[in-house]
């Protein structure tokens, strides 16, 4: 059978992926960091929003001097035994009017 997964489709802020345990199998970002802003998207073995004591699979930063970052990054189906949460911040906390960011998280 082929190797299928599921997606979170396109998402622009934090939210939960997955609240059951499941393979991370890649991470897709699109990120404009405009004026300070510093993007940082991160992944969690989580069921819900909560992120204390639990483990952290992925973590990208972004800041303007990158210009337009695109990428992919390949998890290799790493367990995560509670579920999936990704957490999108902005160093700025009031984004700047350029910033721009889109990411989708691939499991199954």
């Amino acid at each position: 059978m082929a190797d299928t997964s599921r997606s979170s489709g396109v998402l622009t802020a934090s939210a939960v992926v997955a609240t059951n345990p499941c393979r991370l199998k890649s991470v897709h970002f699109s990120v404009f960091a405009g004026g300070p802003d510093v993007i940082t998207i991160k992944v969690w073995d989580s069921k819900d929003a909560t992120t204390s004591g639990n483990t952290e699979l992925a973590r990208f930063v972004v800041k303007q001097s990158q210009a337009v970052s695109n990428a992919e990054y390949d998890m290799h189906g790493v367990l995560a035994r509670e579920g999936l949460y990704l957490q999108i911040a902005n160093s700025a906390g009031s984004p700047d009017a350029n910033t721009i960011h889109a990411v989708s998280v691939e499991f199954n």
